[in-house]
């Protein structure tokens, strides 16, 4: 059983006595609280099971009225305990809180271990004394950690003051913990990455276009889709704007920076009006553009909206109409002059970047490295663009090509997922989640400054949570130990949310929500991480919804002036997979 496998796995494997050890302690107890099932509180032994222990010496387990085993003990061949393991089982925890403990052969205390758990089975802290023979103590460790902020404390005993000083904890496997400077590139790097993808950006628009191997055989059926018409969510009159049309409108809708106007199209079973780069956009004042490319166009100065229709290409009387409606933008106060990015972009969300553009984003060509990705909209101001599917999380620079600049912009590239999603549940059942953000952890130090860009970041928060503030620049309320690490006072708000409060009910959270205010110390070990208890309440699929909204400063690009000899041709707008 659980707890049978949980005392084994300390015994056969001590603590060993070194820096590792807490790291050693971190990574048992974070494995073995995903195993553990336990839930009852804490009785007086109801029966005992004795098993023998190899050739010799034996095994006593005590359990309670609800089978759970209380205490397990291993005894020698001279019947003297050798070790001890305490189960504590507190009212609607996941896990129980575990004591070890081992004894010399004199029967004095060698070693005693207590490590806790949160109701959610997050591990909280961990607590180490290890004693001589005469009862005197040589040695221990206490490491502690806030599943709320991710923030580890360690403290280590010194012998010669009798008591336990704090100390910087030992590395874990995944510790990233940002760069020491933010990374500086020379324009040769740049134009060298600026090339290299546009070369693949044609190739891969070439391989877009190739037709089915296999042709679809008559009769030609035709079927009306959604696409969706995206468009950025601050548009001004007589500005030039660009945006995308997408056969998933779903992906882009409710995202703060664009607005999607859905469209159905009659697409058929072959040739090109099978697929979305067999259509034109056209819109007034336009020359027809590919519906698969990015769509520019004037927005109108005296309307509200603006007539557009989908043409199958080879067959103009195929046709759709549709107007899509404005709403006007700020007060342009004063233009960008230079590049500016987020600190953090995230996957599947929008990178956006101020800078100044033309708004025809058939103009503008941007990669990852030298991985192309897709403008989704842009105007003269800004662009919003999506990460490729196949970047990783970490430092991944961005480059952008710009009429006659080329621009660095050292971004990072976040991803958060929630594993065990969309399972199904019985009604009675309960499910450990694990939400895990990745990426920040390569943010550099200097760049944890705080701050709200975009600007729709804030109005994003404040919709999740509506007396929500701007973090200030210190935690005036933390320890004076703590003082000297995060001084920058940037942090990432990630919210998890129940989609469906009628059907589950998140543990620990408030109002069915969970808010954690994460800052550079939560990525200290690398991605941040939570175990989630889901309680079904009645039988379905489990639907947590995670928001993640970074407030820190924009980061500056490092802008070069495009020599003649590497000026490109042309640009073309790659629809990165």
């Amino acid at each position: 059983m659980p707890s049978t496998i949980n005392c084994v796995l300390h015994s056969q494997f001590p603590m060993p006595q070194n820096q590792n050890a807490w790291l050693w302690r971190i990574s048992q107890t974070l494995a073995l609280s995903a195993l553990l099932t336990f839930g009852a509180p804490a009785t007086l032994a109801q029966h005992t099971v004795v098993e023998n222990n190899g050739v010799s010496g034996r095994i006593e387990m005590d359990y309670n009225a609800a089978e759970k085993v209380t205490q397990m003990r291993t005894l020698g061949p001279d019947g003297k305990l050798q070790q001890k393991a305490d189960y504590e089982y507190l009212p609607g925890y996941y896990v129980p809180q575990q004591t070890d403990t081992t004894y010399w052969p004199n029967g004095r205390i060698r070693k005693v271990a207590h490590t806790t758990y949160d109701e959610s089975a997050n591990f909280t802290s961990d607590f180490i004394q290890v004693f001589d023979e005469s009862g005197k103590q040589i040695a221990g460790n206490k490491l502690t950690h806030d599943p709320w902020t991710g923030v580890y404390r360690c403290w280590e005993w010194r012998a010669a003051t009798q008591d336990y000083q704090a100390v910087e904890c030992p590395a874990g496997e995944e510790e990233s913990g940002g760069a020491a400077e933010v990374k500086t590139f020379t324009y040769d790097e740049v134009i060298q990455h600026i090339k290299t993808a546009w070369k693949r950006a044609q190739r891969e628009r070439k391989i877009g276009h190739i037709q089915p191997a296999t042709p679809v055989q008559p009769p030609i059926t035709t079927v009306v889709k959604e696409v969706g018409v995206v468009l950025p969510a601050q548009l001004r009159p007589g500005e030039r704007v660009s945006g995308t049309v997408v056969e998933d409108p779903v992906q882009y809708e409710g995202l703060p920076e664009v607005t999607v106007t859905r469209v159905a199209v009659p697409f058929e079973s072959e040739g090109e009006a099978s697929r979305l780069w067999g259509w034109f956009f056209e819109s007034p004042g336009e020359s027809p553009q590919r519906a698969d490319g990015p769509i520019t166009f004037v927005v109108p100065r005296s309307s509200s909206g603006l007539n557009i229709t989908f043409r199958q290409a080879g067959n103009p009387a195929h046709s759709v109409s549709q107007s899509l409606n404005f709403f006007p933008g700020s007060t342009r106060n004063q233009p960008p002059k230079s590049f500016h990015a987020a600190a953090l972009c995230l996957k599947d969300s929008l990178c956006m970047v101020s800078g100044p553009f033309s708004g025809d984003s058939s103009k503008t060509l941007v990669a990852f490295g030298d991985r192309p990705a897709m403008i989704v909209a842009e105007t003269s101001e800004a662009a919003y663009i999506l990460i490729p599917e196949l970047i990783e999380p970490g430092a991944r620079p961005l480059f952008i090509s710009e009429g006659s600049k080329v621009v660095a912009l050292p971004v990072v590239v976040g991803e958060f997922v929630i594993r065990n999603n969309h399972r199904e549940l019985q009604a009675g059942q309960t499910l450990i989640m694990f939400p895990a953000l990745e990426g920040p952890g390569d943010i550099p130090d200097s760049e944890w400054q705080p701050g709200n860009f975009p600007a729709s970041n804030l109005a994003q928060a404040r919709q999740l949570i509506p007396d929500f503030q701007l973090p200030k620049g210190k935690h005036e309320d933390r320890e004076k130990h703590e003082v000297e690490e995060n001084k920058e006072g940037g942090e990432i708000l990630l919210v998890i949310k129940n989609a469906t409060p009628e059907q589950i009910s998140l543990r620990s959270s408030k109002n069915e929500m969970l808010v954690f205010h994460l800052s550079d110390e939560a990525f200290r070990r690398g991605e941040f991480k939570y175990d989630l208890v889901v309680e079904a309440k009645q039988a379905g699929k489990v639907d947590v919804k995670g928001y993640v909204i970074p407030f820190l400063a924009p980061i500056a690009g490092q802008e070069f002036d495009v020599k003649a000899a590497d000026a490109q041709p042309s640009q073309v707008h790659q629809h990165s997979p």
